[in-house]
């Protein structure tokens, strides 16, 4: 899969596990990673802020957003690194592992997954769960991204 990467933050994303994950969730989910394209990028909270400004006019930071896109590409996924460390030190486990569970998150919603009700949260969460099983990670048990 072409599998662009983009880190606009300071801190260290581990690119090769990323790419792993991408690979093995999206071909959980029925994809040909050889065949789409996700761009992903990671950012620190002042450009969060302003994402999530701009596209969900909301104020404040978030941690993952995904935006569709169409025919071989996938969509784009942005993740907040200073976020990811804040939830990986809450949940006790290393920020490889929030990373990978964000990165799922995202390939979710651009799979056409939501969670907007507690039904559809539940759902989300069991495929969050399965996918990072399935990519032999390991991963909070509780809450979603």
């Amino acid at each position: 899969m072409p599998c662009e990467v983009t880190v606009a933050t300071a801190l260290r994303v581990p690119r090769w596990r990323i790419r792993r994950t991408a690979h093995a969730a999206l071909r959980a989910l029925g994809y040909d990673p050889a065949a789409v394209t996700v761009s992903l990028a990671f950012v620190g909270d002042a450009a969060m802020r302003s994402f999530n400004r701009r596209y969900r006019h909301s104020r404040g930071t978030t941690d993952v957003l995904s935006f569709p896109g169409g025919d071989s590409m996938l969509g784009e996924i942005v993740v907040s690194v200073p976020q990811a460390m804040q939830q990986a030190r809450r949940y006790g486990h290393p920020l490889a592992n929030e990373l990978d569970l964000l990165l799922v998150h995202g390939l979710l919603h651009l799979a056409g997954y939501t969670h907007g009700t507690s039904v559809a949260r539940a759902r989300m969460q069991r495929l969050e769960q399965r996918l990072l099983t399935g990519t032999s990670l390991i991963h909070r048990s509780t809450g979603s991204a």
